[in-house]
């Protein structure tokens, strides 16, 4: 079986717009919200993979910033759909023997169609969480090579339905997929740093594009915020590097990014929402107008930025909340040209 190539939907030409499952927690609603996001022309559904909010400050209830198990709330949005895509972005193979995750991504997309599924891998870079488990996190080079050697084992089921790998942190001997997807899920790689992005050009079928590792800032909001859209055609342009240099054909990896906040507001308001936000996350007053991160302004100022990022960086996607659906639906896509 060959590697699944980039793909799309009837707006496959333009723009995809994902929203970003973050803060949801109405999950007797969800078949009603999956059915209103499909009348509003949305693409895609993407959720991160998190026990809960790393950033979040301690809080009285433990459940108050909890996250959802991600496979299984891709996994409903996906059957209660015939068409909206599902993006993992993206689990944490620290937790468990990646082939757990290779197998689940591999029997959602025989149940939905692999061209829906992006089946996301992450080395897991929260201390809070591993700690929670009772895990001690590995340093940060370790957690890639256990990365690297789970997309290894992932793109071998995938592609020949049967692998062998003896690495140093991942093992499996003549392991079969069951069941093996006639086509399979996009394998899904999210970061900024060198390594990440030749580990996608090796491997992935897509890169979520974040913050490049020479962007140094204490917590990664601020780095998305510092971060520039030139900064990110320095990844693209790695990428391509690394998928020539692994032998693969061009273009084959696809890519998108995750946009953190959309505020609408004024033009004589950008300067002050955009210090806002930054405000928020530590840093000082800034201009956000070149961060890819985040979409401030009215409707056409954001709707050309989508359009500048996307020409820019040759996106697929892009992923915003899921509580700015209506509005940005509503005032900013039908200005996109998505056809």
């Amino acid at each position: 079986m060959s590697a699944p190539g980039p793909g799309g939907p009837a707006t496959a030409a333009g723009l995809q717009i994902f929203l970003l499952l973050r803060g949801f927690q109405q999950w007797d609603r969800l078949p009603a919200a999956v059915e209103r996001w499909e009348q509003l022309g949305v693409d895609g559904i993407a959720e991160g993979d998190h026990l809960f909010n790393p950033y979040a400050p301690p809080h009285p209830d433990p459940a108050a910033h909890a996250g959802a198990d991600q496979l299984t709330v891709l996994s409903f949005v996906a059957a209660c759909s015939q068409r909206l895509r599902v993006a993992s972005t993206a689990s944490n193979v620290g937790f468990q023997h990646p082939a757990l995750l290779v197998r689940r991504y591999a029997q959602l997309a025989a149940l939905v169609g692999g061209e829906r599924v992006y089946a996301g891998f992450g080395a897991g870079w929260a201390r809070r969480e591993f700690a929670a488990l009772g895990l001690e996190m590995p340093p940060h080079a370790d957690r890639l090579d256990r990365l690297e050697e789970s997309l290894r084992l992932a793109r071998a089921l995938y592609d020949d339905g049967i692998a062998d790998l003896a690495g140093r942190h991942v093992t499996v001997s003549r392991l079969p997929l069951v069941p093996w997807p006639a086509t399979a899920p996009r394998v899904l790689v999210a970061g900024g740093s060198s390594r990440i992005v030749e580990l996608a050009g090796r491997y992935a079928d897509h890169l979520d594009l974040n913050a490049p590792s020479h962007r140094v800032a204490p917590a990664d909001p601020q780095k998305r915020l510092i971060t520039t859209t030139a900064d990110l055609e320095e990844s693209v342009e790695r990428l391509a590097g690394s998928i020539a240099a692994a032998g693969r054909p061009p273009g084959g990896v696809s890519t998108s990014l995750i946009v953190d906040h959309v505020t609408f507001c004024s033009e004589r308001e950008v300067a002050e929402a955009s210090a806002q936000l930054c405000a928020g996350a530590g840093l000082g007053p800034r201009s956000l107008d070149d961060c890819p991160f985040e979409l401030v302004g009215e409707p056409r100022r954001m709707a050309e930025r989508l359009e500048e990022l996307q020409e820019r960086l040759g996106l697929r996607w892009v992923a915003v909340p899921n509580d700015c659906a209506e509005q940005l639906f509503a005032e900013v896509v039908p200005l996109l040209s998505r056809q």
